[in-house]
């Protein structure tokens, strides 16, 4: 399709569908066992250059609750399918028209997979290999700490997060492919950073 969006994140090649289409699934905010429900998707497609290529989708569900999860995982190293079970992302009204995601990374940790982790700019802007906040807002975001992004959060309130009006979708996924897939890439976490995939 010639309408496709595409820009890199990184070593990351995203190729986001230019339409929303109808789709089936379970919300995250519906947990694990929950019932499916009906929404709007926009898919995309995510390619690294260590052989990922895997199809995301951020699907804006009847109960208005959204979220960016993985859809089919096509190609690429088994790390990645780490993603399939850890690789959410919730985003979360804020009002206006406009929705709110903490940005949490996977990190791996000494359990020897990764997991999510509370990371700061500086963190965000390593694995990026650019500013983080500066390529969220040149995808249409706003960044800040979440506090200053939704009103009273419970939790993470000094932690980076980013808002986007419904319509700024390559900002999530550029955020999407900053959070899960580099922190793979790259072995976040580990010592001694990336390790070879085979």
């Amino acid at each position: 399709m010639s309408d496709d969006i595409e820009f890199n994140v990184g070593l990351v090649a995203i190729t986001m569908r230019p339409q929303d289409v109808d789709f089936r699934g379970v919300p995250v905010s519906a947990g694990r066992g929950g019932a499916e429900q009906y929404g709007r998707l926009r898919e995309a497609v995510i390619e690294s250059s260590d052989g990922l290529r895997m199809t995301i989708g951020c699907t804006v569900w009847e109960d208005g609750s959204a979220d960016v999860q993985p859809l089919d995982f096509l190609a690429g190293p088994d790390a990645y399918r780490r993603l399939e079970s850890a690789g959410r992302m919730t985003l979360n009204e804020s009002g206006a028209g406009t929705r709110v995601a903490l940005l949490r990374t996977l990190k791996y940790g000494d359990r020897g997979y990764p997991s999510l982790a509370s990371v700061t700019w500086e963190d965000l802007s390593e694995l990026a290999g650019a500013d983080a906040a500066d390529l969220l807002i040149s995808h249409g975001a706003r960044v800040g700490a979440y506090e200053d992004l939704r009103p009273q959060p419970r939790q993470y309130r000094e932690h980076p997060a980013f808002a986007v009006a419904e319509d700024g979708l390559d900002a999530v996924f550029a955020a999407f492919a900053i959070t899960r897939v580099i922190p793979i890439m790259k072995g976040f976490g580990r010592e001694g950073g990336v390790e070879a995939f085979h």
